[in-house]
């Protein structure tokens, strides 16, 4: 009996780049000025290759090995005597009782009297250890604060102990906050390799022979965190993607970034591009430049896709992304495009431009309200959707937001978006073809089958949103109609209603978004990468997949190396394994992502 040869997995979503094309500030918004310069990623680097490159190697010595078991033994000995065991214990209580008496000295006035039953009983237990005379005598605060950092560094069981008290009195940040810096962290922890191959050596040794991969290189340059260092370009990132492709061909499919603040530069020569016609039609397409980076590294070295990253500061439906968007969807070439709440974003000030989306409003721009004298906002202002949004964590998740990706779907959204073009409109226009009476793409000649995978399908707290919102409007259209979703634009009458995106955006997770397009457009995909480290999700990813229509267009990713921080990469696929059928795990990992590549059938 013949057993079926099937595809090799996909990982359809990871990271191989070094900490050299991470720019110095990512700290910059957590931290004030000038802390987080203080937190230079550039020095994290520096420490990290010097201590794995110098001190960690020492570790396996001759050296190294005689030392641990000399720690080894002393420690045993201390151990393994009553009266040495009673000594350190005492010291270990003694220091202790140092340690609080200092950091209860910096949150206390002994000289003050306190309403507080507690304050007053701890302002009573300093003055008694004062008067006693029993507290090493550290007068200064630097010299108290060098004490207690060398006294848990020393003592475990005393830095344990402080910790766990850290936690009881939620001195320490919030779950969140961990999460977020520790997913910054990761990308320090990485840095210690010096080329990409070695993490790509790293990673695929953690997949059975043949996986492949889906490489997402990434263009910091425009974020407003400092600049990459000197050299590091986003090209020499791309060339790296070369050589390990011409040495995986079959397996190693890295994608090119775009971000149209580079398209835009004076004096990039990243993306260049015309409209031309097509041979034989009237219809005119997109014809890059051969001397461009994009021609190098999509039509030269066939590189597989398109990753881009909203959230560093821009929408996907920017003027000089369009052009790419359309010959990407000419030749049915995959996008992959953040969409999460994550760790890397723009952390320069809010733009005035940004106070208000550009397109979306109660009504559209093109769509006046009919009642102006009963409303009381003067002037365009009353139409826009306002994002009020102040701190750069959370307004940069407005560029992120799936609705906007309805901009280049939808044909009226569409032509609102050229319509905004300050450059080359007319080339614009040329390239889709428009009713400009009724402000609309013509059907046919839009980006209505544009290839998108809505990364990180939305974010785990989305996932959480939609389990819990038992009495939202919208989620229950999702799974009361689960062939369409929630209707974007119309009513339950089948009335036109252009505000109803301003609702949506306000009011609906992007879990029954992203599903509801997955639903409604051809070439919507979303893959689970980062998420899936949340075991949390599977109930919900298994109920997904039992939507014949969503169950084609989920992909497996991890996220390497941004996800390290919970699990690694082994564990991830044996998570999915475990909590998915062989069938729906094959859905995911094997057969969806050879169409989102268009790799051909595979054959035995």
């Amino acid at each position: 009996m013949s057993v079926e040869k099937k595809p090799p997995i996909i990982n359809c979503h990871v990271h191989i780049f070094t900490g050299d094309y991470v720019p110095p500030f990512l700290a910059k918004t957590y931290l004030p000025e000038p802390l987080y310069r203080l937190l230079s990623m550039q020095w994290v680097i520096i420490g990290l290759r010097w201590y794995f490159g110098k001190i960690k190697k020492q570790k396996y010595t001759g050296k190294a090995v005689r030392k641990q078991r000399r720690r080894y033994l002393t420690t045993m000995f201390f151990k393994r005597s009553f009266i040495l065991g009673s000594l350190r214990f005492l010291v270990e209580a003694y220091l202790i009782i140092c340690l609080l008496f200092y950091v209860g000295n910096w949150v206390i006035d002994t000289g003050q009297s306190y309403e507080g039953l507690i304050k007053n009983l701890m302002r009573k237990a300093l003055i008694f250890l004062n008067d006693s005379n029993i507290i090493l005598p550290i007068a200064k605060f630097w010299g108290q604060l060098l004490f207690i950092i060398g006294v848990l560094y020393c003592f475990p069981s005393i830095r344990n102990l402080f910790l766990s008290g850290l936690k009881l009195f939620k001195v320490l940040p919030g779950k969140e906050t961990t999460d977020l810096f520790l997913r910054y962290v990761q990308i320090g922890r990485f840095s210690r390799y010096l080329d990409q191959w070695r993490i790509y050596d790293r990673l695929s040794k953690q997949y059975p022979t043949g996986t492949n991969f889906i490489n997402l290189p990434m263009d910091m340059d425009f974020m407003n965190a400092g600049k990459v260092r000197k050299g590091f370009t986003i090209e020499r990132q791309l060339d790296d993607l070369v050589n390990i492709k011409n040495n995986h061909p079959d397996t190693f499919h890295p994608f090119i970034f775009a971000d149209p603040r580079r398209f835009a530069t004076a004096g990039q020569n990243y993306f260049k591009w015309t409209a031309a016609k097509k041979v034989g039609s009237d219809h005119f397409c997109v014809r890059i430049d051969p001397d461009c980076s994009v021609y190098k590294y999509l039509v030269e070295e066939n590189f597989a896709g398109i990753k881009i990253y909203p959230a560093l500061g821009y929408y996907v439906f920017d003027e000089h992304l369009l052009p790419l968007w359309k010959y990407a969807a000419d030749h049915d070439l995959p996008i992959m495009t953040h969409c999460i709440r994550g760790t890397i974003f723009y952390r320069g000030k809010k733009k005035k431009e940004w106070d208000q989306h550009p397109i979306f409003t109660v009504g559209w721009r093109n769509y006046q309200q009919q009642n102006d004298d009963d409303n009381d906002i003067e002037g365009d202002d009353k139409d826009y959707l306002y994002l009020n949004e102040v701190r750069n964590i959370d307004f940069s998740v407005n560029f992120s937001n799936p609705l906007n990706y309805l901009c280049l779907l939808d044909n009226k959204l569409l032509y609102e978006a050229i319509d905004l073009a300050k450059e080359r409109k007319e080339e614009l226009w040329q390239l889709f073809p428009s009713d400009h009476e009724k402000r609309e793409v013509k059907k046919g000649h839009g980006l209505e089958k544009l290839k998108i995978c809505l990364a990180h399908f939305g974010g785990e707290d989305q996932w959480k949103d939609f389990l819990e919102s038992d009495r939202d409007n919208y989620t229950t259209q999702l799974l009361q109609n689960p062939d369409f979703g929630v209707d974007f634009f119309r009513n339950r009458q089948g009335e036109y209603k252009p505000g109803k995106l301003a609702l949506i955006w306000r009011d609906t997770d992007w879990y029954t978004i992203i599903c509801s397009m997955m639903l409604q457009y051809e070439n919507v995909y979303a893959d689970i990468s980062y998420i899936l480290h949340d075991r949390i999700i599977l109930p919900l990813l298994k109920q997904t997949l039992s939507n014949p229509k969503l169950s084609q267009k989920v992909l497996y990713g991890s996220d390497f190396y941004v996800v390290r921080n919970h699990k690694s990469d082994k564990e991830l696929l044996a998570d999915m394994r475990a909590g998915l059928s062989e069938a729906e795990f094959d859905q995911i990992a094997r057969y969806n992502p050879r169409a989102y590549l268009n790799l051909p059938d595979y054959n035995d």
